[in-house]
This record gives structure tokens, C-alpha cells and sequence, in this order.
């Protein structure tokens, strides 16, 4: 598997790529948090809609099959993958809103929710056992989630012959030590990402068979400097300022997202997609 393509080449990504549509009306900028307006209202990954859709999409999913969705962005990820293709799905995200139980029906009937909100421990993941036709993981370790304690859990939930999509960072083998990475950690405010060995592992552990593993760290630097870049210019043609609270949290979310970029690109971290099945 290749590495990380050079961010200069992601730059030029981002400079070949179509501009994004102006917004209708100036950015709100009552919010401390900018991931929403960086990758969507709800998401935490980089590309947004368009990512979320682009990894669904290897799995078979219709109105027919139930996904198991966990990771941060969860619940808002499950939405964009029901409404586009059909499917039922029980996102698990560590800051979701449980989804309430239904009302009883009078008269005429909602339309079915299709998408099930719960909160998940990632320190000790449990799902509802054999009751998904697939799964899909987004950066579940960033949260706490170890691979062999996850994967054997996601294993359970699902039903035989179910599809994986698992998309996270890993250590990679045997490179230096980058400066930057504890300062990195502080800024995500997480633990370090497992290794690619120990999750290689733990994927096959579980159960779980290898169809492809693909480095996609030079698209995610691709997605996230066209996100900042389009929210910098946003920012600046906004009437209002951010506050000196806003502007912080600004500085600091970006500060994360490039010790990212950096890692990746020196070697110290993959991004990889592994799609496998259930043997």
C-alpha cells in the first residue's frame, strides 16, 4: 500500500477542484465549534455528505438491510446514508441524543424513523447481537475504542455474510517518533491510535476477511484544506467578526487539523479504508 501522497499534491487537489457554491446568507458565528461548518452539520469527517456517501457505497445497502453505524458524526452520517439509500440504520455516536420511543399512533401513520440514535462506551463497545447486515466505521478509535475489544463487539452485532467498512487512523510501523504527535493527542483530545499491525490483527481476530485496504490519506488532506479554505473565505467576507472566544476555538480547531496533515504526511500516521466481510 502506497503512502501518503504529498499535501503539495493535495494543494493542487484543492486548487483543480470546482468551487464551492457561495452561501445564500453570512455564516452564523454564534457557535464556538466550527465542524459544522467545515464538514457539515452533525459530521466529524472530512468531505462531508459527499465522503459519508463514497464509503457507504461499498457496502450493499437498500431499504431491505439494516446498518450498524458507529462513530462521531454517527447520527447525522445515518440520515444522509437512510435517506439516500433506503436503509435502517442504528447509528452509535458518544455524543448522540438517544432517539425517543414513538408515539402511539393515532389516526394516520408517520412514516417509519429509520434511524435509531443510541450513545456507545467505546471502552467497552456492546451492540444489540445479530441484528445488522452491515457496518460502518467512522474513526471509532478517536473516541477510546480499542480493536480488539470493538471489532469482536461490531462482529456480534452483525448477521452472517454482513459487509465492514472500517475508516481510521493508525501508528504505522516502525516510523520516528514525530515531536508533534503528543501535541497532537492534546489537541484531538484523545489516545494514541492503535497500530496498523495490532488493528491488521484484531480485523482478522474478530472474524472479519480482507477484501481491500487503501490509504486514503491524501484525499482526506484534499478535504480538509478545501473545507478550511472555503470557510477562511466565507469568514472574510462576512460582515460579523468572531469573537475572541470564536476566533480561539478557530485558531485551535485549525492548529488540530494541520498536526493531522503533518503526521500523515511525515509517515507517522495512516488513514486507511479496510472493506472486509464476515467469514
Amino acid at each position: 500500500m502506497p503512502a501518503s501522497a504529498p499535501l503539495v499534491a493535495a494543494s493542487r487537489s484543492v486548487a483543480q477542484a470546482p468551487a464551492a457554491p457561495p452561501p445564500q446568507s453570512p455564516l452564523p458565528i454564534e457557535q464556538p465549534a466550527w465542524g459544522d461548518h467545515l464538514w457539515g452539520a452533525g459530521l466529524a469527517t472530512p468531505g462531508g455528505a459527499e465522503a459519508i456517501m463514497r464509503l457507504a457505497a461499498l457496502l450493499p445497502l437498500s431499504p431491505a438491510t439494516t446498518l450498524l453505524l458507529v462513530g462521531r458524526g454517527a447520527t447525522a452520517a445515518g440520515n444522509i446514508v437512510a435517506e439516500a439509500r433506503g436503509a435502517w440504520v442504528a447509528a452509535h455516536d458518544t455524543e448522540a441524543e438517544p432517539t425517543p420511543p414513538p408515539p402511539p399512533a393515532i389516526g394516520r401513520r408517520e412514516p417509519p424513523q429509520r434511524v435509531e440514535a443510541a450513545k456507545w462506551t467505546p471502552i467497552a463497545p456492546s451492540f444489540r447481537p445479530g441484528r445488522q447486515n452491515h457496518a460502518l466505521l467512522l474513526e471509532p478509535f478517536r473516541d477510546g475504542a480499542a480493536p480488539p475489544r470493538l471489532l469482536p463487539a461490531v462482529a456480534a452485532a452483525l448477521r452472517p455474510g454482513a459487509q465492514i467498512v472500517l475508516f481510521d487512523l493508525v501508528a504505522r510501523d516502525g516510523a520516528a517518533i514525530d515531536p508533534g504527535h503528543s501535541r497532537w493527542l492534546r489537541m484531538e483530545r484523545r489516545g494514541s491510535p492503535p497500530s496498523e499491525r495490532a488493528a491488521v490483527a484484531a480485523f482478522s481476530a474478530a472474524g472479519f476477511q480482507t477484501h481491500v485496504v487503501q490509504d486514503e490519506g491524501a484525499a482526506h488532506a484534499a478535504a480538509v484544506l478545501q473545507a478550511w479554505t472555503r470557510l477562511l473565505r466565507v469568514l472574510s467576507e462576512s460582515p460579523s467578526r468572531p469573537t475572541r472566544l470564536q476566533a480561539a476555538a478557530l485558531v485551535a480547531e485549525a492548529e488540530a487539523w494541520l498536526l493531522r496533515l503533518r503526521l500523515i504526511e511525515s509517515g507517522a500516521l495512516r488513514l486507511l479504508r479496510w472493506h472486509g466481510s464476515l467469514r
